[in-house]
């Protein structure tokens, strides 16, 4: 045993990923509320610690007890990419849900060495709306990249912005970036929405993946 808190293992694990609190709750499913609570110590166990441990790419057990190994075992031809409950809009900003339900999609390991991707960064959401149709539908599983968030002209990313989640490209027009939809006809979003890199939003990784369903 390390001595350590379960919040403090949570928040150097975070920082060695170089994520902030926003960014592991997304991967996690829980609202940077409850991170920043359990990192300062004002909750002492975690009611989502198997997702916190998934984000992490660490054992349950070492992030609770601070005892064995840290990673868990894993096979070597395939990697599995743990999903969230907790959708992202493409239309309509979807509230971070406090203890989103996850399961895992398996990629092939070589895959994404080939896309130079790395699965302990990687998560998936699931769209919610139409706002970009036609790339992406509504349920579309939305693999993401949270170490890519430096925007790229044109790119598709999950952003946080005033709180909610959303997918969208990002646009630069002079020295102005944009939150842009494919899907013109929806009125909210028919207009480019000007976005200031604050507080109020925060890019949480690339979008590199679309699964979704042909008719």
């Amino acid at each position: 045993m390390d001595g350590k808190t379960i919040g403090q293992r949570v928040r150097e694990e975070r920082e060695s990923y170089g994520w902030s609190r926003a960014q592991l709750a997304a991967r996690a499913g829980m609202s940077p509320t409850a991170i920043s609570d359990l990192e300062l110590g004002y909750t002492k166990k975690g009611q989502s610690l198997h997702s916190l441990a998934k984000a992490l790419h660490r054992r349950v057990e070492w992030l609770e007890t601070g005892k064995g190994p840290k990673e868990p075992d894993t096979d070597g031809n395939w990697a599995d990419i743990t999903a969230y409950g907790q959708q992202v809009a493409a239309g309509d900003g979807m509230t971070p849900e406090e203890y989103a339900e996850t399961h895992s999609l398996k990629f092939k390991a070589s895959s994404l060495r080939r896309k130079g991707l790395f699965a302990r960064k990687l998560s998936i959401f699931y769209a919610s709306g139409d706002s970009m149709e036609p790339r992406i539908h509504h349920g579309d599983a939305l693999l993401f990249d949270t170490d890519d968030t430096k925007p790229r002209d044109g790119g598709i990313y999950v952003v946080r912005h005033h709180g909610g989640f959303y997918v969208k490209r990002l646009h630069q027009y002079g020295d102005q970036w944009f939150l842009v939809s494919d899907n013109t006809s929806d009125p909210k979003w028919r207009k480019p929405v000007p976005i200031e890199f604050d507080q109020d939003f925060e890019v949480i990784g690339r979008v590199r993946w679309i699964g979704s369903w042909e008719d």
